[in-house]
């Protein structure tokens, strides 16, 4: 699941600070990422409110299929109480029968709302067929009973087509269900060149939204 550049998480500089990280510094590979955007879109959804969302984070990357790393991002006027986003994450990446395989879980956390009852968890699985990314989330718990009840999921299909000139176009539908509500369905069209992104994004619940991105790693 990708929020915004999620996968790419400035957090580095106090990781590898640490003397208990020394180990894991000199023996797994550490990347870190910083982004902005002139609106945070998950799912199709401003989680920003429509306001510009800064973000960064570090993964680490253990060399035998196992990653772990966190993520941050600012939420401006749409956070409900909460002014930034934390996640933590862990995976493993494998190959079956000439297919990449990944299985992860995502922990989003939402401090300074009441209660703590934005955050929730997923689990998902992810693989490519015939050059589209094909993702599928579970929501594993809730900090919300009622939302802890439901069984909800969410299936990402993207493709990535080269232009060339280090141009890349990327389609993306999306669509979440729910037992107790209508299935709502996204859609994104995304032009990219080096660490800039321009995409629209339409959502059945939402306006749709023409937003400027920049990220860069570590």
């Amino acid at each position: 699941m990708q929020k915004f550049t999620k996968t790419s998480r400035a957090l580095a500089a106090l990781l590898v600070s640490g003397t208990a990280l020394t180990g894991i510094a000199s023996a797994a590979e550490i990347s870190g990422n910083v982004g902005a955007t002139t609106d945070y879109i998950w799912r199709g959804n401003t989680q920003a409110g429509g306001d510009a969302s800064l973000s960064g984070g570090i993964d680490i990357d253990f060399g035998n299929g196992f990653a772990v790393g966190t993520w941050t991002g600012s939420l401006g006027g749409g956070g409900a109480d909460a002014n930034y986003e934390q996640d933590l994450y862990a995976s493993y990446s494998t190959e079956i029968a000439g297919y990449p395989l990944e299985v992860g879980y995502i922990s989003y956390m939402y401090p300074g709302a009441a209660d703590s009852e934005l955050d929730f968890a997923d689990i998902y699985v992810s693989t490519s067929i015939a050059g589209i990314g094909v993702s599928y989330y579970m929501l594993a718990s809730a900090e919300d009973d009622a939302m802890d009840d439901e069984e909800g999921t969410y299936l990402s299909l993207d493709y990535d087509y080269d232009l060339g000139d280090d141009w890349t176009m990327t389609l993306h539908y999306g669509m979440e269900s729910f037992e107790e509500a209508e299935d709502d369905e996204d859609t994104s069209i995304s032009l990219s060149k080096g660490d800039m992104t321009f995409t629209v994004s339409g959502d059945e619940g939402d306006d749709t939204r023409a937003i400027v991105s920049w990220g860069t790693s570590f």
